[in-house]
C-alpha cells in the first residue's frame, strides 16, 4: 500500500486506465447490441437473430418472404397493432390462426410478423385506424440497420413506407468526361 500512497500520480494513472477500460467495455456492449439490431422502433430492438429465425420459420412453412419484408412488417407491427387496438376493428382471425398452426414452435417475433401481415391482408382497418397508424408512424423513432437500407416514407399503403437503398448525398453523378464531338 505504501507504494500507492507514495506516488499519487501513479495511482491516478492506474485508476484512469481502469476507468477507461471499463468505459470501453461498457461502450462495446452497446455497440454490439446496436450491431445486432435489424431495426429499433421507439427504443424497442428488433434483433437480427429474431429476423433470421422468423425468416427461417416462414420458409419452413413454405411462406416466401424476403428478410427485408420481414423487417418491414416487424417495424410496422407495433404501430399497426396499436391503431386497431384503439378501435377494436381487428383481432387475430382465422387467417392468423391458420398460418400460425402451420409453423410449429412459432416464436413471438414470428407471431408478430404473421399478425401484422394478416391484419394488412384483412383490409379491415378503418379510415380512423389508418389515420392513427400514419400519425404514429410519422412521430415514431425508427432506425434500420444499413444492411436493409433506410426507411423511405410513402403515400402508398398499406404500411406507408419501404426499406430501401438510397444514393448517399456524398455520391455525385460523374460529369461526362468525354470530349464533345466537333
Amino acid at each position: 500500500m505504501k507504494a500507492w500512497s507514495a506516488h499519487p500520480a501513479k495511482r491516478a494513472a492506474a485508476v484512469g486506465v481502469v476507468a477507461l477500460g471499463a468505459v470501453s467495455l461498457l461502450g462495446g456492449c452497446g455497440f454490439d447490441t446496436r450491431q445486432q439490431a435489424a431495426a429499433v422502433v421507439n427504443g424497442e430492438v428488433i434483433h437480427e437473430s429474431d429476423v433470421r429465425e422468423t425468416f427461417d420459420q416462414l420458409k419452413s412453412a413454405k411462406l416466401d418472404f424476403a428478410e427485408n419484408i420481414v423487417v418491414t412488417a416487424l417495424v410496422a407491427a407495433p404501430l399497426l397493432k396499436a391503431s386497431v387496438e384503439k378501435s377494436g376493428s381487428w383481432k387475430p382471425d382465422e387467417t392468423y390462426a391458420s398460418v400460425i398452426s402451420s409453423i410449429p414452435g412459432a416464436t413471438p417475433t414470428t407471431k408478430e410478423f404473421v399478425e401484422a401481415v394478416a391484419l394488412i391482408q384483412s383490409q379491415r382497418m378503418t379510415p380512423a385506424d389508418i389515420a392513427a397508424y400514419r400519425a404514429d408512424l410519422k412521430k415514431a423513432e425508427i432506425s434500420v440497420n444499413p444492411k436493409y437500407g433506410k426507411v423511405i416514407t410513402s403515400n402508398e399503403g398499406p404500411v406507408y413506407f419501404t426499406l430501401g437503398q438510397t444514393t448517399p448525398d456524398w455520391v455525385k453523378p460523374e460529369a461526362n468526361s468525354a470530349p464533345a464531338a466537333q
